[in-house]
């Protein structure tokens, strides 16, 4: 009987321990959920963090608690909150969600993460707006665009009430280069929302269409709806897209009567002085700023304006000193901080000076601790990745930067430039046009936008683009050497010279001269051709390129063993560059020196896995001297020694590719990527056998694109990738990136016209017959000239030029 009274002693202790902490529980949720609702984050954590001492797996009790975070803008512990809910409770539609916007932001695996997310909220409420939304964000940042706009459409279905999910659409649509659906968007938006930024959406839409009366009624539309907060805004677009038009006395007449109407917004003065700026009339610009800091002496906002005003025009120690003066005004102000690191890490970057951009970093980072979300934080964070080459990184800071600010231009040029920069030539034309369409009176974003047309192969527009830049900033040699090499890709040889020789002779150096020689190589001009590119190689003795341009000028002169000296001398001085090396190989294959050769290909391999040239060229000089078999048992009996060496896999493949055992090729480089997944090269190579077979164009699409993301430059990745999308029938897509291809090869490269061809099938495919016929007829020419090499001899032609004359008689009407 005693024992049992006991067991019973023990079992109430327990149930009332139970309900004990049940109700210390609720009662900490009760009061940090009023504390939350009265927004003292401080009270509220400490209820909150007692409520998940009582119980460490109670999901409620994480999620306020990241409510508290998020309210007290701490959003790296909110994260952490809202990961911690979502594992204890997966059916937690609102941390889902509110965790899906962080997601949105990150890397690869993290946007998949979010379609995961938003598909199990689906599953449980099809028709939850804020979750398709969310699904379309993370495919549209993953590059599937069809999906995204499946998911887009879905969510405007689902709120037919909400403007958003219909301007996400709207927006999405024009990105994708469906006009007409695009329009449609924009003109039910503001239909069923007659907001301000509706009609500005609309306007800057209409105005990328050159549709420039619409467009401007649309602005002075949005102006006219405009509440006294937004009239600010909605000036300064209609005077952006005055300025573009090149109707200077409009914009300054708009600007200034609103500025007449508020004389003291500075957002106003900064327009109106960047206009000024623009115009040439830097005097009126500097005297309106310097006036807003003197009559605010005391206020840090006119000397940061005064700051960013300098930097945008290239002022840096200004900008430094307007800076120095906010923090003397504000020493804790957020923003004023923000600025001066900026400063420093676009002074660091200049002047290539680490110190600088990592004091500017320390700076960020202890903003970014209390305010991690901080637009202007994210922004300068980005140019710190930037200034190191991390790309991802910058493209994950600036998209969260837009997301917040989706008008400021700057982040949207900063965004297209780390995009371009990353490969993504596509994307980045997208985010600079629109930082153009912000603020039209900069000359930055037409710099861009022409490198980045070039890189997309579209010549035209790129010189179109240089060209309003130049108008600007005659003095910018780059910017005059991108749109002469664009001018060259049109075959416009005489207006590019034109462009390159206005270049002072003492402003020219290595790459203008070597610019000038390849355009008088191109015009067969070989005395000038040797002249300038002799004055590149005295600039900068041994680069590659310019010994490579004097090859061919060589050999038109019959002197072929100078280039071989040259470029041994070259080679010998600095031999750990995998590019003298190859080059070495090749002048050496061409004077029959064939253990020269291979000698400097097998180096190249050495200092330099990934280069595709040095592969290439060895498994050619294998197959030509007829050695390909025991080549491939060397390599095979080295891999019996090391099976694990991705590199060798890779040789290996390239050589069996060459001697035309393919699948055995493709079974090495599935083996080299399992090795090292860094072989970059290996995954170029077998996407693009399983294209031209057929073969899992899915898989074949996933390795192009990690191949494209890790050689953003090379311009044969760009052609697999876009080889790929026109097989698995999406030539859409695949004509930007084979135009990419076209744009990135030498006009003399032998690969050429077979890019050109696989671009005319694209154009075929999307029903472009007109484009696909000039592409065809350039690729005709192409092997025309190549069927004559440097030494005058006859060459057989490629088994494919026959495709490409086939295709141009298909195509081509009859006469």
């Amino acid at each position: 009987m005693a024992r049992f009274g006991s067991v019973f002693l023990v079992l109430l202790v327990f149930l009332l321990a139970c309900d004990s902490q049940e109700d210390r529980l609720a009662q900490h949720q009760e009061k940090g959920n009023a504390f939350l609702a009265e927004q003292k984050w401080k009270e509220a954590e400490l209820e909150f963090k007692s409520a998940l001492a009582v119980d460490p797996n109670s999901a409620p009790a994480h999620y306020a608690l990241a409510l508290v975070y998020l309210g007290a803008k701490d959003p790296r512990r909110a994260y952490w909150e809202l990961e911690e809910t979502v594992r204890l409770d997966p059916k937690h539609v609102d941390a889902r969600l509110r965790h899906g916007e962080f997601l949105l932001f990150g890397k690869k695996d993290e946007l998949e993460r979010a379609v995961e997310s938003a598909d199990a909220i689906l599953a449980v409420e099809p028709k939850r707006w804020e979750a398709l939304l969310l699904k379309a964000r993370a495919l549209a940042a993953l590059g599937r665009a069809e999906d995204a706009g499946a998911a887009y459409q879905a969510a405007v279905e689902a709120a037919p009430d909400q403007s958003l999910p219909l301007l996400l659409l709207a927006n999405h649509l024009r990105s994708s280069g469906k006009k007409a659906e695009a329009e449609a968007a924009f003109t039910r938006l503001t239909e069923l929302h007659p907001a301000v930024g509706s009609w500005t959406a609309l306007a800057a839409f209409l105005a990328g269409e050159k549709r420039d009366a619409e467009a401007e009624d649309a602005f002075r539309k949005a102006i006219e709806i405009a509440t006294p907060e937004e009239r600010t805004a909605a000036r300064s677009a209609l005077a952006s897209f005055l300025i573009a038009r090149e109707r200077s006395a409009d914009a300054e007449q708009v600007l200034k009567g609103a500025l007449a109407e508020e004389p003291g917004n500075l957002d106003l003065i900064y327009a109106l002085a960047r206009f000024y700026h623009g115009a040439g009339r830097t005097d009126e610009a500097d005297q309106m700023i310097e006036e807003a800091t003197r009559a605010r002496p005391d206020d840090v906002a006119p000397l940061l304006l005064l700051s960013s005003y300098r930097g945008r025009i290239g002022d840096l120690p200004g900008a430094l000193e307007a800076a120095d003066r906010a923090l003397a005004v504000a020493p804790t102000d957020a923003l004023a901080k923000l600025r001066r690191a900026e400063v420093l890490v676009d002074m660091g970057f200049r002047e290539n000076d680490p110190s600088r951009i990592a004091q500017g970093k320390a700076v960020v980072d202890a903003v970014l601790a209390k305010e991690d979300g901080k637009p202007e934080g994210l922004f300068v964070l980005a140019k710190v990745a930037l200034a190191q080459k991390n790309y991802e990184d910058a493209i994950a800071a600036l998209r969260r930067a837009v997301d917040a600010r989706p008008d400021w231009s700057q982040a949207h040029y900063l965004l297209g430039t780390a995009m371009f920069f990353s490969g993504d030539a596509g994307g980045a034309r997208g985010e600079i046009v629109r930082s153009i369409e912000l603020d039209p009176s900069g000359i930055d974003g037409f710099k861009m936008l022409s490198r980045v047309h070039a890189k997309l192969g579209d010549h035209a527009l790129a010189v179109e683009a240089g060209e309003r830049a130049l108008a600007r900033d005659p003095g910018d040699v780059a910017t005059r050497i991108h749109v002469a090499q664009s001018l060259v890709q049109e075959r416009r040889f005489d207006e590019a010279l034109g462009r390159l020789l206005a270049i002072p002779e003492d402003e020219r150096g290595a790459e203008g001269n070597f610019a000038i020689g390849r355009v008088y190589s191109l015009r067969e001009e070989w005395a000038n051709a040797r002249k300038h590119l002799g004055l590149a190689l005295e600039a900068e003795p041994g680069n590659p390129e310019v010994l490579s341009a004097l090859v061919q000028v060589d050999a038109r002169e019959g002197k072929l063993s100078d280039a071989y000296e040259r470029i041994r001398a070259a080679r010998d001085a600095n031999p750990s560059d995998p590019r003298l090396q190859v080059l070495f190989g090749e002048i050496s294959a061409a004077g029959r020196r064939t253990d020269d050769a291979e000698a400097a290909f097998r180096k190249a391999i050495e200092l330099d896995p990934n280069g595709l040239s040095a592969y290439t060229n060895l498994a050619g000089l294998f197959v030509l001297t007829g050695r390909t078999a025991e080549a491939v048992s060397t390599y095979e009996r080295a891999l019996e020694q090391s099976p694990k060496s991705g590199s060798l896999h890779l040789l290996l493949a390239s050589l069996l590719e060459a001697s035309g055992r393919l699948e055995d090729a493709m079974g090495h480089y599935e083996t080299a990527i399992e090795l090292d997944p860094e072989l970059a090269i290996a995954k170029n190579n077998l996407a693009y056998l399983m294209a031209e077979r057929g073969k899992d164009l899915d898989r074949a699409l996933e390795l192009a694109q990690e191949a494209k993301a890790s050689l953003p430059d090379n311009p044969n990745a760009a052609d697999t990738l876009g080889w790929v999308l026109y097989k698995k029938n999406v030539p859409a897509a695949a004509i930007n990136y084979l135009r990419e291809a076209v744009g990135g090869l030498r006009p003399d490269d032998p690969s050429l016209p077979l890019v050109r061809h696989h671009l005319a099938l694209a154009y075929e495919a999307n029903e472009e017959p007109a484009q696909a016929i000039a592409t065809l007829e350039q690729a005709v020419a192409e092997l025309e000239a190549l069927r004559t090499g440097v030494d005058g001899r006859e060459r057989p032609e490629p088994p494919w030029a026959q495709d490409v004359r086939d295709q141009l008689s298909r195509l081509r009407p009859p006469s």
